[in-house]
């Protein structure tokens, strides 16, 4: 009985101190902590202790000691993970889940601990993110302050993924730590990060492949225009070839197939939650009787009411009906894993008496929006399409696209309304987000667009104007006034809340009338020159503030192929007709070139187009004076 007063006593001692008591972890050079781990320590928890002891010594040329909890109970411990210590029975794992993150002081104690997942070492870079200034910009650029104390206030901080699947999809945050410190995920298991994903996504072709089946079984396929469509086509990247058409998803053949091809390739990988069964890379559904009558059971709108456009053509969503019915008898098969399926293109307009199982997973893509106003006011109607899966599941992850997949180097000023679209996700039934970038190496301001969305992804409503001038701060160093104000120029003069639509796919000869005029190119490159001027000497800087001028150099060079002649053309026209390059743009497509291959640029356009392809083609372009 005595043994259980005083447990309870030391509990309520331990509830008490927590209020008002700080921590001074080092002191001129010296300090008393340890950082404890368990005796049988995971490979999480050892990396966490590791991390922590790395960053403080990087911060204060101090080292603290990482020893198991089976050694002495100090009063003076950073406890990382489940330790076995007293102050450990407050910590609520059920409720950090996967993800979630715990820094708390108890007494003279820090704990930072974490969900099952990668909770205790997102509590380790949170720890030193939000409370010793430390900050990961890059894969390759990080700020650790010096400080020669280093003293913490108490803390209570519990923090839960707003979002259970955060990826950003740039070349640059596959870095294991930049992951690991942005806490983000990674469907292809790339940065070492642990995948739920057996397939992804665009599945019908290998689930049920045309090469096996396109000749023996054209009635696998879809129907339309008078005839089954059961062949390929050159794929995107123009190395390779996809299916030109979808399934015939009434065949009941095709259930039977697809589901023994997923069967085997679960089989292979059963560990993965998320599977795939989702529509190839175009329009092309089947019309077939059957489909079609499905379609037209299921549509929330008569033909021709909701009309998309992605790249140039318009086209009808009407087709969840089939799939919906189709994907929920695929996942009655496999209760025990979630069939992802996608809401996209001619699928994208939730349907109407039919809901997914408990077991589908919505992706819903936002490829037509706008990129240079807010989801809810340049694009109403995927807002709408959003709200309606929100009421007939919980289950959505959204496939948003952040860049100009046509012209990697485009100048593209979204960086406005990134985070109201992530907090509108945020408040309409979104648990899952992939941010598309540019996976490539390179493009338009990459290392602040991918540092700013890996930073709402976790937190929402940060104050994004504060983080993106404190990267522009630190990255651009000397030149940072001139970089903000190149990026407030041309964000004020996209054309914004002007019913003009800025897309994925455009050109930017498209904008050589708005925010790429003559008038505005001539002020950017004002600024770029200050900027370089500032930093010629510092080759850090000088070689990141070249990187933001080969948007407007690229503009240049694109704007000058579309006008040929004249002022912003590529040649001068003598009196006889000879059309004659001009050396000031020759310059301009040298300089490109040359940054591009310094800094290891692998593309200009989604899938082709090397720095070095695109110099040889403008090359010929102004040799033989045409295109």
């Amino acid at each position: 009985m005595m043994k259980k007063l005083v447990n309870v006593l030391l509990l309520l001692s331990l509830y008490y101190v927590t209020d008002g008591q700080s921590l001074t972890l080092i002191k001129n050079g010296k300090t008393k902590y340890t950082i404890v781990i368990p005796e049988n320590a995971t490979v999480l928890e050892i990396q966490s202790g590791k991390v922590l002891q790395d960053y403080l010594f990087r911060m204060t040329g101090v080292t603290l000691p990482v020893v198991a909890d089976n050694t002495g109970n100090a009063p003076e411990e950073i406890l990382i993970g489940r330790v076995n210590r007293a102050e450990q029975s407050q910590v609520d794992y059920a409720q950090l889940k996967d993800d979630g993150l715990l820094i708390r002081t108890i007494g003279k104690k820090l704990i930072l601990t974490g969900g099952k997942e990668k909770g205790i070492i997102y509590s380790v870079y949170t720890f030193l993110d939000q409370y010793l200034g430390c900050r990961k910009y890059t894969s390759d650029f990080t700020y650790v302050p010096r400080r020669r104390k280093i003293f913490l206030p108490p803390v209570d901080d519990m923090q839960l993924p707003v979002f259970a699947y955060r990826e950003v999809y740039y070349n640059d945050v596959y870095d294991p730590e930049f992951m690991n410190w942005h806490k983000l995920h990674s469907f292809e298991g790339r940065g070492g990060a642990k995948t739920q994903w057996g397939y992804w996504v665009h599945t019908f072709g290998s689930l049920l492949n045309p090469k096996d089946y396109g000749e023996t079984h054209p009635e696998y396929f879809s129907y339309y225009d008078g005839k089954r469509h059961a062949g390929l086509m050159p794929s995107w990247d123009k190395k390779s070839t996809q299916p030109e058409a979808q399934l015939c998803l009434s065949n009941p053949d095709v259930l039977e197939i697809v589901c023994e091809n997923l069967k085997k390739a679960i089989e292979k990988k059963p560990e993965a939650l998320y599977w795939s069964v989702s529509q190839n890379d175009n329009v092309n559904y089947c019309r077939c009787e059957k489909c079609a009558a499905l379609d037209s059971m299921y549509a929330a709108y008569s033909p021709g009411e909701k009309i998309l456009n992605t790249h140039s053509s318009g086209y009808s969503s009407l087709g969840m009906g089939s799939i919906l019915t189709f994907v929920n008898k695929v996942a009655e098969r496999f209760p025990d894993k979630i069939i992802s399926t996608l809401a996209y293109q001619y699928s994208r307009t939730p349907p109407k008496g039919i809901v997914p199982r408990s077991n589908v997973n919505i992706m819903l893509c936002s490829i037509e929006s706008s990129r240079n106003d807010p989801m809810t006011i340049g694009d109403q109607a995927f807002c709408e399409d959003l709200i309606g899966w929100g009421k007939l599941t919980s289950n959505i992850l959204v496939w948003d696209y952040v860049i100009r997949f046509s012209h990697l180097f485009a100048p593209f000023p979204n960086l406005r309304i990134l985070q109201p679209n992530i907090q509108f996700l945020r408040d309409n039934n979104v648990t899952a987000l992939f941010e598309q970038g540019n996976i490539q190496s390179g493009g338009d301001f990459a290392p602040l667009r991918t540092y700013m969305i890996a930073r709402m992804l976790w937190k929402p409503d940060i104050d994004i104007e504060k983080e993106m001038n404190e990267f522009i701060d630190a990255y651009y160093g000397p030149a940072a006034s001139e970089i903000r104000e190149y990026v407030n120029l041309i964000h004020d003069n996209n054309q914004a809340g002007k019913g003009v639509r800025m897309s994925i796919f455009g050109n930017p000869v498209q904008e050589k009338e708005t925010f790429l005029s003559e008038n505005l190119i001539a002020q950017y490159n004002g600024i770029f020159d200050r900027a370089e001027k500032k930093v010629k000497d510092k080759p850090e800087y000088y070689v990141r503030v070249r990187s933001a001028r080969m948007p407007v150099y690229y503009a240049m060079l694109e704007i000058a192929k579309d006008e040929k002649t004249g002022n912003r053309g590529a040649f001068f026209q003598k009196e006889d007709g000879a059309l004659i390059p001009k050396s000031e743009i020759e310059d301009v497509l040298y300089n490109f070139y040359y940054q591009g291959v310094k800094t290891k640029v692998s593309r200009t356009s989604e899938w082709h187009t090397p720095p070095k392809e695109y110099l040889e083609k403008y090359i010929l372009f102004l040799n033989n004076r045409e295109e």
